[in-house]
């Protein structure tokens, strides 16, 4: 753009409009409980991210309940399960979120995890209900990462059984 003293500028800015809907709390999956189930319970410390993480996964239609660390998700886990935990593996002091996976998956065996870190490059010993993610990720990375968790069944880890294998009557 080219200007002089006497001539005008005319400049024209165009914004998005993005609608992001109301933040839910764990007081919500107390409610949803009794009705509709939440589709994501996001374990993140960063509040940054949480709330960036949170959006993003709301404005793709799933609604998410946050938490800031993995005790704080075991108590909103004893309101009610729901369809995916998503949940950074390094969330400060306390429990990480590797141990909140194998707490929750001792008493929720089928229970998805998807599991993010900025530090980590690799995480083994993951099932077929479970994926790591490195950060960054675009939405969409995530998004596939969920959809995988919670298609997958534990019939996928099983072996093929034959007819010898079946109960007689």
């Amino acid at each position: 753009m080219a200007s002089s003293p006497s001539a005008h500028i005319t400049t024209a800015c165009y914004l998005a409009f993005v609608y992001f809907p109301t933040r839910r709390t764990s007081a919500d999956l107390r409610r949803d409980t009794l009705g509709d189930a939440v589709d994501v319970l996001l374990v993140e410390d960063d509040a940054l991210i949480r709330e960036v993480l949170g959006d993003a996964l709301q404005c793709a239609g799933l609604s998410t309940v946050g938490s800031a660390s993995a005790e704080a998700a075991l108590q909103v886990l004893d309101e009610g399960t729901p369809g995916v935990v998503i949940t950074d593996i390094n969330l400060g002091g306390g429990m990480d979120g590797l141990a909140l996976g194998r707490a929750a998956r001792a008493r929720f065996p089928d229970l998805p995890f998807v599991y993010i870190s900025g530090r980590y490059g690799e995480v083994r010993g993951l099932d077929g209900l479970e994926r790591f993610l490195t950060k960054p990720f675009s939405t969409n990375v995530l998004l596939r990462a969920i959809d995988e968790v919670r298609t997958h069944t534990r019939a996928h880890e099983t072996k093929s059984l034959s007819l010898a294998d079946l109960p007689r009557e």
